[in-house]
């Protein structure tokens, strides 16, 4: 646990998302006979736990071979489910790494408009904006990073960070330091907050807005 709350905002993303995505098999099944435990097997249909046993057995399947055909069986069978979108990002990750950025992009949009009416703070979706920044500060599509965090209440230490990078390609330097300083405050990992302050310091010789 000690590694964990040293990491960067990111990193806890990733570590919460790696164990979700190991984990997530036995979880389905704990919670499920909890459930029937409570209000009785009437209440859920044998039909659905089929369904659900399928979901997670391929899911399980495609984490320990890794195999692309698999994966795409979850998205096309089960689309809507969590299981298609931790598919979607890693397949993502696997087409950006291939420079396919465009697959890329379109993987994580669907995540995020998979979990866009989410109440309360959703890693999954905060994932996905993530990466999809870091593709589009990769490509210099400045001003899509800043279009993506505008509809987000919720910004990480990370988000800020990335927008901050943005608004310092673009020339607005007074709100890249404004976004910086809220990364650093929002940020608790001792190596990402000096390289916030470093690219604080590149800022200080910057003409003001």
């Amino acid at each position: 646990m000690a590694n964990f709350f040293s990491a960067s905002q990111e990193e806890q993303q990733e570590i919460l998302l790696s164990f979700w995505q190991r984990f997530k098999y036995l979880i389905i099944f704990a919670f499920v006979a909890i459930v029937l435990s409570i209000v009785g097997s009437d209440y859920i249909t044998s039909s659905s736990q089929e369904e659900d046993f399928e979901t997670a057995s391929l899911y399980q399947s495609y984490l320990e071979t890794d195999d692309q055909d698999v994966g795409k069986r979850i998205i096309d069978t089960y689309s809507d489910s969590v299981y298609a979108d931790f598919v979607r990002l890693n397949e993502a990750k696997r087409n950006f790494q291939n420079n396919d950025s465009s697959k890329a992009i379109e993987l994580l949009k669907t995540v995020i408009n998979n979990n866009a009416n989410a109440e309360e703070f959703n890693p999954l979706q905060a994932a996905a904006k993530t990466r999809l920044a870091k593709i589009y500060l990769d490509n210099q599509d400045f001003n899509e990073v800043l279009s993506l965090f505008e509809s987000t209440d919720q910004l990480t230490s990370t988000m800020l960070e990335q927008k901050a990078d943005a608004e310092n390609a673009l020339g607005q330097f007074n709100k890249a330091r404004a976004s910086y300083m809220l990364a650093l405050q929002n940020s608790t990992n001792q190596s990402s907050m000096a390289l916030i302050n470093m690219k604080i310091s590149d800022l200080e010789g910057e003409e003001v807005e």
